[in-house]
């Protein structure tokens, strides 16, 4: 019998612990695993906690890893007044094209016609969609 209750509470605190864990951010990474791409905004957003800042902001995005796969991400607690459409630069991981981060407003050089032309249709289907 002691020996169930110690595992049952081996078990829970297991789990406590595991559910703790944080989301990686960019400073847990190296810089160097990155590159640049071409990202916009597509939803900006207040948190949902009333005891966040007014000036806590959130935001989706979508970004273009060549002309024809656009993946999304969010930037979570970010000060930040985003705007719907906004232009961004996005540091999306070498190995893992999933892991992305906001990196600041802008224009790549290397945006194509066919990425603009993408942009503009997902942009039109989320302002239908919001």
């Amino acid at each position: 019998m002691l020996l169930k209750g110690r595992f049952n509470y081996f078990f829970i605190v297991s789990i406590i612990f595991l559910s703790c864990t944080k989301e990686k951010r960019y400073q847990d990474y190296n810089e160097n695993d990155f590159y640049e791409v071409q990202g916009v905004v597509t939803k900006a957003y207040q948190t949902s906690s009333i005891f966040d800042s007014s000036y806590n902001r959130l935001m989706n995005y979508t970004y273009a890893i060549n002309d024809s796969i656009f993946l999304e991400g969010k930037e979570k607690e970010f000060y930040k007044a985003w705007e719907f459409g906004q232009p961004i630069i996005v540091l999306v991981h070498r190995k893992d094209s999933t892991i992305s981060f906001y990196a600041r407003s802008g224009i790549l050089n290397s945006l194509t016609e066919k990425q603009i032309e993408t942009f503009n249709t997902i942009l039109e289907i989320d302002r239908i969609k919001n």
